[in-house]
C-alpha cells in the first residue's frame, strides 16, 4: 500500500516538472499569444500546479501512515511470537475492501487484534476512545466491531455455528491508561498483549482449534502462522 501511494505521488511530481518543462520550451508562443492570454494561462497553470501539489503531499502522507502501519503490524507479529504452545497467529487476513491485522486462534478463544501506530496518550471516557483527550477522526472501535462482524460472518458461513470473537486494538507506540474494555473491545499496548492472550481461561478444544486454523488458513495473504 506504501508502495503504490509512494508511486502515486512520484508521478504527480514528475506531472508538475513536465507542466514547468512545457511551459519553458513554450515561453515565446506564448508571449505571442498577448498579455490577456498569458493571463489566464498562468492563472491556470499554477491551480493546476497547485492542486497537484497539494494532492501529492497528501498522498505522500497517506504513503508515510502506511510505512508506519505496517511496521506496527510487524512488531505485533513479533509479539505474537511468544504465545505458548497451542496457539496460532495468522497476519493480514484479506476480505473485500479491508484487510484484518491478526486473528489469533487458541484454547482461550478467538481474538480479531487491529494494530495502530499512534503515539498519542490513550483514554476512554465511557463508550468513546480518546487520544490526548480527543476523538480521533476515525472510529477505531467500530472499525474493530466490524471486522469482527466479517470474521464471524465467515466462520459461520463454513461451519453454520456462531463463534465468539474477541476484539482488541493494540497500539504499538502509544501510552494506553485504558483499564477495561471499551464498548467490549479490549485496548492495549503492544507488550502487554501476548500475556492477555494467553492468560484467558480455556473455552476451546482442540477440534474446534483446528476447526477455526483451517479456515484461517484459507484465507490468509502472506501469512505467517506462530504455533
Amino acid at each position: 500500500m506504501a508502495n503504490r501511494r509512494y508511486m502515486k505521488a512520484t508521478i504527480i511530481a514528475g506531472v508538475l516538472f513536465l507542466i514547468a518543462v512545457v511551459w519553458f520550451y513554450n515561453l515565446n508562443n506564448i508571449i505571442k499569444l498577448g498579455l490577456p492570454a498569458i493571463a489566464v494561462l498562468a492563472v491556470i497553470m499554477i491551480l493546476a500546479a497547485d492542486r497537484l501539489e497539494k494532492k501529492g503531499l497528501f498522498i505522500k502522507k497517506r504513503a508515510r501512515d502506511a510505512d508506519r502501519g505496517a511496521r506496527a503490524e510487524e512488531v505485533v507479529a513479533e509479539r505474537l511470537a511468544s504465545l505458548p504452545e497451542g496457539y496460532h497467529a495468522f497476519h493480514d487476513l484479506a476480505f473485500e475492501g479491508f484487510n484484518i491485522d491478526h486473528v489469533i486462534v487458541g484454547p482461550g478463544g478467538i481474538f480479531l487484534v487491529e494494530t495502530k501506530s499512534h503515539r498519542e496518550e490513550v483514554t476512554a471516557r465511557g463508550d468513546i476512545l480518546l487520544l490526548n483527550g480527543k476523538q480521533p477522526t476515525k472510529n477505531f472501535l467500530n472499525q474493530a466491531w466490524s471486522q469482527t462482524y466479517q470474521l464471524r460472518d465467515l466462520l459461520k458461513t463454513h461451519t453454520s455455528r456462531e463463534w465468539k470473537i474477541k476484539p482488541v486494538l493494540c497500539f504499538t507506540r502509544a501510552f494506553v491508561k485504558v483499564r477495561e474494555p471499551v464498548k467490549g473491545v479490549e485496548v492495549l499496548n503492544k507488550k502487554y498483549l501476548a500475556a492477555y492472550l494467553s492468560g484467558q481461561p480455556q473455552i476451546l478444544g482442540t477440534e474446534e482449534i483446528e476447526t477455526v486454523t483451517r479456515i484461517m488458513r484459507s484465507r490468509v495473504s502472506g501469512q505467517h502462522d506462530h504455533v
